[in-house]
């Protein structure tokens, strides 16, 4: 039986497969993003894009050489990487929009640690608004912690990322509103806000007065932000977006809790370990098995890659990971050892039910960083992918 801390915990985690061919490039692509194909997206999934506004935001697409992955590269500039050149590049683009999920993606996680494989390489989100700075426009993440809400230059986070997927949700001109009202109330105060390191334990699971359920946490962040409680909104960045993505049918002026939405479309509102065959949903641990599906590989060969190259070890020489891993990632991966083991033979032995069925009662609803990638390669409720921003041109 898979330990609680299992998928649920998340904490910015990685990727990887021995074995996998090497993207090919239609034109000019990335060797930054030379990963293994079930890394990529299904291009069936890639959001519908016009061409780049800008010159300096150039769009090509990268190929896997098997299955129908890719990616849709988005080319800056090195040297606006980590400066708010960057988000004005992206606003002028036009290729992001206010509402737009921002995913951190570290290829360097490719072919390292199985646990680190499950999560597609990202390591956070956060939640893009499309606003206004003199004659300028530029793209503001709001995102916890709080102090990396930023025009893509907070130093703790965007100097050393090389690459950040872009993840649409589908979403009306009406909602978007109502998400940049409670954006602006929530930056208006932001020591309300804290992050919360702890990835295993969402918040309706840690005891707090009057949060029992998923809906509950979208309930507070509304709360909080209009100043209807003293208490404090302490959440990781993926619960943040969850939470504020929820709030998109309600307009903060006339706030009722009868507008609250989950984002996602499972039963409580937040996603289970493993769905059988991906059958109509997709649960936390099924990041390389949607992309994989979505890409439109065969049966047999996608059992092989899960279990022979993504649900296993790459690397096991700790001097090979610390250049691409934190210390805090390689504990993470280290304690998932035998839960990685535990979905490695679901998937060797035909993904029944039965087996599913056990490993998710010790699974808790959830929501990771890579969720939003999840949705999307599956094919679930709206989200689609947009593209991946690198630095290097």
């Amino acid at each position: 039986m898979l330990a609680n801390k299992l998928i649920q915990c998340t904490l910015f985690c990685i990727l990887a497969s021995p074995g996998f061919p090497s993207a090919q490039e239609n034109s000019k692509g990335s060797a930054i993003l030379n990963v293994s194909p079930f890394m990529m997206p299904p291009r069936q999934t890639w959001a519908p894009l016009a061409d780049s506004a800008d010159p300096n935001a150039a769009v090509t697409e990268m190929n896997a050489s098997s299955g129908d992955l890719g990616f849709r590269v988005i080319h800056l500039r090195k040297s606006v990487q980590g400066k708010k050149q960057a988000a004005v590049d992206l606003a002028q683009s036009k290729l992001v929009q206010t509402g737009d999920i921002l995913l951190s993606f570290r290829p360097l996680w490719d072919k390292t640690l199985a646990y680190a494989h499950m999560q597609l390489g990202v390591s956070h989100s956060a939640i893009a608004f499309i606003v206004s700075e003199g004659s300028d426009e530029l793209v503001m993440t709001l995102e916890s912690p709080i102090s990396y809400s930023s025009p893509l230059n907070s130093p703790e986070h965007y100097a050393d990322l090389d690459a950040i997927h872009i993840v649409r949700p589908e979403l009306e001109e009406a909602q978007k509103r109502n998400l940049e009202k409670w954006a602006r109330l929530i930056m208006s105060s932001p020591s309300r806000f804290g992050f919360f390191t702890d990835y295993s334990m969402p918040m309706y699971k840690r005891g707090l007065p009057g949060i029992s359920t998923p809906h509950d946490e979208i309930r507070l962040l509304a709360d909080v932000a209009l100043g209807n409680t003293n208490s404090t909104f302490q959440s990781y960045c993926s619960e943040f977006v969850w939470n504020l993505l929820g709030l998109r049918n309600c307009d903060p002026a006339v706030f009722d809790q009868d507008c609250i939405k989950p984002i996602f479309s499972t039963s409580d509102g937040m996603m289970t370990g493993i769905i059988p065959k991906v059958s109509g949903n997709a649960g936390l641990v099924q990041g390389p098995e949607a992309t994989l599906i979505g890409g439109l590989i065969g049966d047999s060969e996608k059992t092989a890659m899960l279990t022979k190259s993504v649900f296993v070890d790459v690397l096991t020489d700790p001097s090979q990971l610390a250049g691409r891993m934190s210390a805090g990632h390689l504990k993470v991966a280290e304690a998932n050892k035998g839960n990685m083991a535990v979905v490695n033979g679901y998937y060797g032995s035909g993904e029944p039910e039965a087996l599913a069925a056990e490993i998710n009662k010790s699974v808790i609803g959830n929501v990771s960083p890579t969720s939003f990638l999840i949705r999307s390669n599956a094919g679930m409720d709206g989200f689609r992918y947009v593209g991946t921003v690198v630095f290097d041109r």
